[in-house]
């Protein structure tokens, strides 16, 4: 490993903020001629793979991509069909991807729209490496690459060696610096309302039950479930009651506990 690198890793243990983990990474992708990086981080669900609805806690992002690539991509929830998602999901090991790949297959005409954007943004070729710990502790850092298609493919060994490590390290040292719930400005931002009503769901009470409770429209009360489901990123009411039970927001009965937001 270059002495850089190391010594970057060694200042990894006295940052403090997010934005100094961010600029640290990307820092340590530039010396091993990466363009961008992309890491998430969070908690899963227990018995959960990474994807949409499956993290425990709100997951930790920091990203280089271009912001305008960022919003299209988020606003139209492209990661639902994004097979390189798929595939690095799938996976425990590091993952070396290249869109033009997976425009050689059969693959949906969102997709291939999806691929051919990231080609024109820069986005089309890298190197991700997922991290899985203890109690559902997950991490994916994504190096792209900023060579040419040739460069990339012929990534040596020792490149892949420092990727694997600066990635592990990374993930491991900001979780223990950090903690386990970020420090992001971010909330679970339920309202008590929501909590309230979401409460008696867990209960076992039906929607026309719960608005007589709360002196309340049925529609409210729907209203209610529904910004709930929204907030917590699931589908279903069963799973977004677990999911409220594991951050600790209610207790496993349904009627007890009062958190209205997680900190993050």
């Amino acid at each position: 490993m270059d002495s850089s690198l190391a010594q970057k890793l060694v200042e990894l243990h006295s940052l403090k903020t997010v934005g100094e983990f961010k600029a640290q990474l990307q820092g340590m992708a530039d010396l091993m001629g990466f363009g961008r990086i992309f890491y998430v981080g969070a908690k899963l669900l227990p018995n959960e793979h990474p994807g949409p609805g499956s993290f425990a806690e709100i997951p930790l992002i920091l990203c280089d991509y271009p912001s305008d690539w960022v919003r299209h991509y988020q606003t139209n929830e492209l990661a639902r069909i994004d097979p390189v998602i798929a595939d690095s999901n799938a996976t425990r090991l590091p993952f070396a991807w290249n869109v033009r790949d997976y425009l050689k297959r059969e693959v949906s005409d969102p997709q291939r729209r999806l691929l051919g954007d990231s080609i024109d943004v820069g986005v089309d070729k890298g190197l991700s490496i997922p991290i899985y710990g203890a109690g559902g502790d997950y991490g994916l850092i994504t190096f792209v690459s900023a060579g040419s298609e040739g460069d990339f493919m012929s990534l040596d060994p020792t490149v892949l060696q420092d990727c694997t490590l600066v990635a592990n390290h990374f993930h491991l040292t900001l979780r223990s610096k950090l903690g386990t719930e970020f420090l992001v400005q971010e909330e679970l931002k339920l309202t008590g309302r929501e909590i309230e009503v979401m409460k008696w769901v867990a209960a076992g009470k039906t929607q026309d039950e719960i608005a007589d409770i709360l002196a309340v429209s049925m529609h409210t009360v729907k209203f209610h479930i529904y910004n709930a489901h929204n907030k917590l990123n699931v589908f279903s009411t069963p799973h977004a009651i677990a999911k409220l039970v594991y951050l600790g927001v209610l207790e496993p009965g349904g009627i007890t506990g009062n958190k209205t937001h997680r900190m993050v």
